[in-house]
């Protein structure tokens, strides 16, 4: 009966793995939501191993605003990375300029609740907060 108990406990930890589990790395690459307050959009990111491409829509109405952007992502651990604009595959603008000869937005993974992520992205001495859940 000991036996039989030991068993399936060890099961259950193998095979009801859940999101739970999630760790920095599961957020490097995959297909995530972020919803922001701070500019009321939602943005949808494609996360492949050192690019990252963002579709961007208005919370209110759902409509697509503007065109797919393409960053350039530079993990310096498994929980922070760093965004610049990829200036050959993206619209660009002197504010995109600006932010890549400056170091690019300086992003940081600090909490993970379920399955998603709370960042902190920095720029100069600017902060801004933000959830990413991961969808696929």
């Amino acid at each position: 009966m000991k036996n039989l108990f030991l068993c399936f406990a060890l099961l259950s930890v193998v095979c009801f793995k859940n999101e739970h589990d999630l760790k920095c790395k599961d957020f490097h690459i995959g297909k995530f939501e972020l919803v922001s307050k701070f500019d009321n959009r939602k943005y949808i990111l494609d996360r492949k191993q050192n690019s990252q491409s963002e579709e961007t829509f208005d919370l209110k109405t759902g409509k697509k605003i503007g065109n797919k952007r393409i960053y350039n992502l530079k993990w310096i651990n498994d929980c922070e990375y760093i965004l610049l604009i990829d200036t050959l595959k993206s619209k660009f603008d002197e504010a995109d300029i600006y932010i890549n000869s400056n170091g690019g937005l300086k992003c940081r993974i600090f909490k993970i609740k379920n399955n998603s992520a709370t960042i902190t992205t920095t720029f100069e001495d600017n902060s801004v907060e933000s959830v990413i859940s991961k969808i696929n």
